[in-house]
């Protein structure tokens, strides 16, 4: 998997993208009610199904992955019923904003940043939360750079509840184990731009028909992001409202790229990745902040006195190199540096050499 390219992205979304899935992008637009286009979107959501690991119905809608997140609150869910959030970051917290601005009052679990979701705190909460309808799970969070089991965690669920099961897979899927049916897992909702390779703009929802009980009753307003109006589209192999095109040629092309190495070899492959970068953050003597880390991204502490976002500002106008800044609390105080999807070896390095000129720096202040 090698590539040149003048801009070096360690960001987790977007990330970089393969030639191939470049190509596609500057393809002659196809129209979207075609039998070519019609083709080319079947091919998409049969190989989804196959990196989500299910038998279930895959929609697809051009939005970001709050999107994909806001689709699942609204098609699963009617004013008054009761839902239930344990949030390990940012995005959890983001979960509970958008039950919270359709008129709910959600039941949330907070851990501490860095540390993962526990399944006997869910049992509690079930236990006294009885008619909780929906639980909302992270499988990883970029803000942390935490990763949840959610085999663990659903095998709870089950065991105390009735509640549909579903999981934010945003930044994970195609890059960490994930097996949606296996788990248990109801709803798994994706976006193009992290493991899948793709640049953003697509939202992707794979849906159980446990979960498709609770979209025919579900009262919540919606128009765009309406479950039921995708899936009466699948027949003719086209979205109810123009899709965004070029993504979708590009997605083909990513998922292509994906079976062709094999969700074992990409799954592999960032867990590798995620070594090199704890080892590397090791020698240099940072902490790794999450304690529970995934292999998506690391969030790497900086030391004392050091602006971590001037730092990057910096790196990226001098060096073009983007590498993310710590979120809300965490801003300036680490960076997080991904190595999902097309993320090389070679570009981590360029990001440690500028990293480790910084530093010194510092320290020579």
């Amino acid at each position: 998997m090698t590539k040149t390219k003048q801009n070096i992205m360690l960001t987790p979304g977007p990330t970089p993208l393969p030639p191939e899935v470049l190509a596609a992008l500057s393809r002659p637009i196809l129209h979207h009610r075609t039998e070519a286009f019609g083709e080319m979107f079947q091919f998409v959501l049969d190989a989804m199904q196959r990196a989500y690991m299910t038998k279930n119905r895959v929609l697809m809608a051009s939005a970001s992955g709050t999107g994909a997140m806001e689709s699942a609150v609204v098609n699963l869910l009617s004013p008054g019923d009761e839902a239930l959030v344990y949030s390990t970051g940012a995005f959890g917290d983001r979960f509970a904003a958008i039950l919270k601005a359709y008129g709910l009052s959600p039941v949330v679990i907070s851990e501490e940043w860095g540390h993962a979701a526990k399944a006997e705190k869910i049992s509690d909460a079930l236990k006294r939360h009885p008619k909780t309808k929906v639980v909302f799970l992270q499988h990883t969070d970029t803000s942390t750079g935490v990763l949840n089991d959610i085999k663990d965690l659903a095998a709870a669920v089950h065991a105390n509840s009735q509640a549909v099961i579903v999981v934010d897979a945003v930044s994970s899927l195609a890059a960490e184990e994930f097996r949606m049916d296996e788990w248990g897992v109801d709803v798994t909702l994706t976006a193009s731009q992290k493991g899948l390779m793709n640049a953003p703009g697509l939202a992707f929802a794979a849906i159980s028909e446990r979960a498709w009980t609770l979209v025919q009753s579900a009262r919540l307003p919606k128009f765009y992001f309406d479950w039921k109006t995708y899936d009466r589209s699948l027949k003719a192999r086209e979205t109810p409202y123009t899709p965004a095109v070029a993504m979708v040629a590009a997605q083909a092309e990513a998922l292509k790229l994906i079976e062709k190495i094999g969700l074992e070899g990409m799954w592999k492959r960032t867990a590798e990745l995620a070594d090199y970068t704890r080892t590397w953050a090791r020698k240099n003597g940072l902490a790794i902040f999450a304690k529970d880390p995934a292999h998506i991204l690391t969030g790497v502490r900086l030391p004392e006195g050091v602006d971590g976002s001037a730092m990057l500002a910096e790196i990226l106008r001098e060096e073009g190199i983007s590498i993310a800044d710590g979120q809300l609390s965490l801003k300036g105080k680490i960076v997080r540096i991904a190595h999902m999807g097309y993320i090389s070896r070679a570009d981590l390095d360029a990001g440690f050499v500028a990293l480790e000129k910084r530093l010194a720096e510092v320290q020579a202040a």
